[in-house]
């Protein structure tokens, strides 16, 4: 399968609250190592939901890929950031390569 496009995998770091200690908020700034990933990027669902004084757009989509993606990891291409949705799905078949399947969600407004 053609992998036409490029994301980067952002991973976590554990980010210090004033007092030293590891918290359990992790950091995705500049400083996060990023590696860049053949993929295959497919929209899945968009939906709307009605909340009182705020107006989110929540966007689902589907990564394909040969690289293995973790579930704290983000995802960013095209300029938007996505989180992953859970455990990313691997598929490993009796031949050939190891495939991946990652559910990703990105949360506006």
């Amino acid at each position: 399968m053609q992998l036409p496009h490029i994301v980067t995998l952002v991973a976590p770091l554990e980010v210090e609250d004033q007092y030293g200690n590891p918290s359990p908020v992790p950091g995705y700034g500049p400083g996060a190592p990023r590696r860049d990933v053949r993929g295959y990027m497919q929209p899945h669902t968009s939906s709307e939901p009605v909340e009182t004084g705020r107006q989110p757009v929540i966007t689902r989509w589907r990564l394909f890929t040969y690289d293995q993606v973790g579930p704290r990891e983000q995802i960013e291409w095209r300029g938007r950031t996505f989180r992953v949705d859970g455990t990313p799905e691997a598929w490993e078949p009796a031949f050939g390569r190891t495939r991946f399947w990652v559910r990703l969600v990105e949360v506006e407004g």
